[in-house]
């Protein structure tokens, strides 16, 4: 991987066991060094000459039999769509197309770059021509665009009915391209819209469409090589698009991979694509709140990169291999790096207790979703040590301190992520879908905490808050029910009465343990083992409701007193909703 500025050693910007062919419309495809498609190289002086005589070999081939490939893959006669059967929403005026496409690129294409705005203005002139660019990969990105911008009216607009209808009309119009497009395209306008369509689906009550095409997207952008740092030929312009486009492909794999816990689709050691300019020469990306200025699509790219670090660290096949003891330092190391991003965002505008922005502004509800995934990563720490750190502690004198502190911002950050639950209401329904699941997971790993140490000195308070997002899942539950949300509403509530039990025994006098919460990071339990009755605070949470499968699977030989026997079942803990978007 190369951070921005570095270049990959050939100095073209791409290692020469690798090929790119290119038709003159943009088309493109990708042959990395297995393929055997590629030029041979080799990396000994003493093969120097030899080598330069395969390359230009090659290179000659290559140019000689591009034209005879258009990149435009062929499909039987008869699973080709006529232009006029991907039309379910006809297309707007002229005047009433450019002005939504105006609206999308001021609002979601500020924050997120994911067109270039003047190629796409330039396609949209063509379109009321008469020649239009029939192209799926033109199609699916228009009615994309002008899907968000519907979405966006319809959200400012108290009778947004007809907003809605001619937002998933345009939806449709966009869904009725792409199998065309995966079978045909690989231009760069064909990874945009079909990134546009995964983006548009994190905000929906069906996130599976969210995690195919995001999928989809990736091995697009894979194909025309824009994993690789391929400069060659193309204008600064062209460069930065095609990073953008991969970043946000990057973002999406690691956003997904993380919250539901399934491998990404990106190999962290695959890919050379450096970071989004510090600097965009059209200032895309860069958002202002209160006053203050900051790149907000370098902070997202910055954070995936994090995402992927504490994915490979601490949640893998490979992790569960290792030697235990070494837990605690890639929790420590993965806490250092979420730190350090914090660190790197101006003070206000930073991942907080009580954050406060005081004027509405649109990109509000992006820098909170930000502030919600950091929350989600730093609490889902807390169960990594509660339940595979327990080992390390006592195998190594110094252990005890690091995980306790850990522990106790990991809480913090999981009391942050639920008192942002009061800005959910202001940002439109569609802004609770994409959100909804960051408070959900930390209400667990409150629950959990109150479970453990029912004596606890935030123990009423994490238990109210816990309510407040049994409430928040309920509210939206009745509002669009049959939906993966009945799932985790019945999770989090089973969950909640566990830890009112739970609270409510250790105030009678049941319990004795000491919560590392109290000690704001001093290790002062002892002994939890001979304190925690195990049956007493787990019997409601294994008998009751639909979250007892779940819980009889993690805990039903464990001592829950004693933390390290159940470290081989720590990852529910970690997600108790580990695929619960496929559950409607």
């Amino acid at each position: 991987m190369l951070e921005e500025g570095d270049s990959s050693p050939d100095g073209d910007g791409i290692d020469q066991a690798s090929s790119v062919v290119e038709s003159n419309d943009g088309k493109m495809r990708f042959f990395g060094a297995s393929s055997g498609f590629c030029a041979p190289f080799s990396a000994r002086e003493a093969d120097e000459q030899e080598s330069k005589v395969w390359t230009a070999a090659w290179r000659t081939a290559t140019q000689q039999n591009a034209s005879r490939w258009q990149l435009t893959s062929w499909i039987p006669r008869t699973l080709q769509d006529g232009f006029d059967q991907r039309i379910f929403q006809p297309l707007p005026s002229k005047q009433t197309a450019v002005q939504l496409v105006e609206e999308f690129f001021a609002t979601f294409n500020q924050a997120t770059p994911l067109f270039d705005e003047s190629s796409v203005k330039n396609l949209l002139e063509r379109q009321f021509s008469w020649n239009p660019d029939d192209s799926p990969s033109w199609w699916v990105s228009l009615n994309i665009v002008l899907a968000f911008s519907y979405r966006e009216r319809a959200h400012a607009s108290p009778d947004a009915s007809n907003n809605w209808q001619l937002c998933f009309g345009h939806v449709r119009n966009a869904m009725n391209a792409v199998v065309e497009l995966f079978m045909r395209n690989t231009d760069l306008l064909a990874v945009q819209g079909i990134l546009g369509l995964a983006l548009f689906f994190q905000g929906t009550p069906n996130s599976q469409a969210l995690f195919m095409l995001a999928a989809a997207a990736m091995r697009l952008s894979h194909s025309m090589g824009l994993h690789r740092n391929n400069t060659l030929r193309l204008t600064a312009s062209q460069i930065e698009q095609r990073r953008r486009t991969y970043w946000i492909a990057f973002i999406l794999d690691a956003d997904i991979s993380l919250r539901v816990g399934r491998p990404p689709i990106q190999d962290l050691e695959d890919y050379d694509t450096p970071l989004p300019a510090e600097v965009p020469h059209d200032r895309k990306g860069i958002i202002c709140l209160e006053g203050i200025e900051m790149n907000f699509f370098l902070l997202l790219a910055q954070f995936a990169l994090v995402q992927r670090r504490l994915y490979r660290s601490l949640y893998t096949v490979a992790v569960h291999r290792q030697f235990r003891v070494n837990i605690i330092g890639e929790v420590k190391a993965c806490e250092r790096a979420l730190q350090e991003w914090k660190d790197s965002i101006p003070l206000p505008m930073q991942p907080q207790r009580a954050f406060v922005v005081v004027a509405p502004d649109y990109f509000l509800q992006h820098l909170l979703r930000l502030h919600f995934a950091y929350h989600f990563c730093y609490a889902n720490l807390h169960q990594v040590c509660m339940l595979r750190g327990q080992t390390e502690i006592s195998t190594s004198r110094g252990a005890g301190e690091g995980i306790n502190s850990t522990i106790v911002q990991s809480l913090e950050s999981a009391r942050s992520a639920v008192e942002l639950l009061s800005y959910i209401c202001l940002l439109g329904s569609t802004y609770e879908w994409n959100v909804l699941y960051f408070p959900a997971t930390a209400s667990v790993a409150l629950a959990l905490h109150i479970m453990v140490y029912r004596n606890h000195q935030h123990a009423q308070a994490d238990l109210s808050a816990v309510r407040e997002t049994v409430d928040f899942l309920s509210d939206v539950s009745s509002r669009e029910p049959g939906t993966y949300v009945d799932y985790i509403l019945g999770v989090c509530s089973d969950l909640q009465s566990a830890a009112a039990r739970a609270l409510t025994r250790g105030q009678t006098g049941h319990s004795q343990e000491t919560s590392v919460d109290d000690s704001n990071g001093r290790d002062k339990r002892k002994d939890i083992s001979s304190h925690v009755d195990i049956t007493a605070s787990t019997a409601g949470f294994i008998n009751d409701g639909p979250a007892s499968n779940l819980a009889n699977g993690a805990f039903e030989n464990a001592d829950f007193g004693a933390l390290d026997d159940l470290a081989v079942n720590w990852q529910w803990s970690m997600s108790p909703f580990w695929n619960w978007q496929d559950s409607n």
